[in-house]
């Protein structure tokens, strides 16, 4: 039995003529009434009952119509369905990103795409920039959301936002009052930063920003996340330096400063691999680009 069967069945059963339905069909009649019997034959049971040239439907035929509907409906929900998974409308991503996103870009994506594509599950993992890499090589992952530099002949990417640094200072500290806040006034202040062993990029960026400023690093904690290290701050443990998106966090105890002179230290990009492409990843990855553009904050 094929689907072509139940149409013409159901078009017989609705017209209840073998000329109109043939007609609506496209198809001659004896084909038709050819069809309709090899179904009754298939079956066991007749479908119609026939006296002349009219038709009745047998009750073994209306409950036979409804089933029918219910199959065809459902046999073209399933194209429908087929036909927007390979357009890029329906389906899941599985999608890796570490803290920055969080804050700078999920706010101005996660809401549009939703809104516009309703029927794509969106699967979020935080991770570190390593971990992400990792799992977009094992196939685990089929977007990151993280910090460049990456490994460029694996990947593709595209630039979001820059993060400059800001200093995070105890609201009860003198630098509290100042506009900003330099590199080497921090030199003899007690720093709370990132083990350099999750982060050895920025904790070695950091390190060039005293140097270039002759200034000296004193570092007396390192905490494995920025929430932890705010609390330490608004204890009045020590100062702090943090990428920008850090200023969406409100910690009571603590406040931000612009870093003097002005740096670019983190770069945000969205990356996929080369080699694996598909509707859905291009899709959301082209919708990006076009509905966030290039964020650039600015030290308020």
């Amino acid at each position: 039995m094929e689907l072509r069967h139940l149409r013409y069945f159901v078009a017989v059963a609705e017209e209840m003529n073998f000329r109109r339905a043939a007609e609506r069909l496209h198809i001659a009649i004896p084909p038709l009434s050819v069809q309709i019997r090899n179904l009754e034959r298939e079956i066991g049971v007749d479908l119609f009952s026939r006296a002349g040239r009219s038709i009745q439907i047998t009750d073994a035929g209306r409950a036979f119509l409804k089933h029918s509907r219910d199959t065809l409906t459902h046999a073209n929900r399933s194209v429908a369905v087929a036909r927007r998974a390979a357009g890029g409308e329906i389906g899941n991503l599985a999608i890796g990103y570490n803290t920055p996103a969080e804050f700078r870009i999920f706010p101005k994506i996660v809401p549009a795409f939703h809104k516009k594509y309703p029927d794509i599950h969106l699967n979020f993992r935080q991770l570190e920039n390593s971990q992400i890499i990792e799992a977009l090589r094992r196939d685990e992952l089929d977007l990151g959301f993280l910090c460049l530099p990456i490994p460029t002949g694996e990947f593709e990417s595209q630039e979001l936002t820059k993060e400059p640094l800001v200093a995070v200072v105890p609201a009860d500290h003198p630098f509290a009052s100042r506009q900003s806040v330099s590199i080497k006034d921090l030199t003899t202040q007690p720093l709370i930063l990132f083990p350099r062993i999750l982060d050895p990029e920025s904790y070695t960026q950091i390190e060039q920003l005293f140097m270039r400023a002759g200034a000296s690093m004193n570092p007396v904690y390192e905490l494995e996340n920025s929430l932890s290290m705010m609390n330490f701050v608004a204890m009045g443990i020590g100062c702090s330096i943090l990428p920008d998106y850090a200023r969406r966090i409100r910690v009571e105890g603590i406040v931000y400063k612009p870093l003097r002179p002005r740096n670019i230290i983190k770069t945000l990009a969205l990356i996929r691999k080369r080699k694996r492409r598909g509707a859905l990843v291009d899709m959301f990855y082209d919708f990006t680009a076009q509905n966030l553009g290039e964020l650039d904050p600015k030290p308020k």
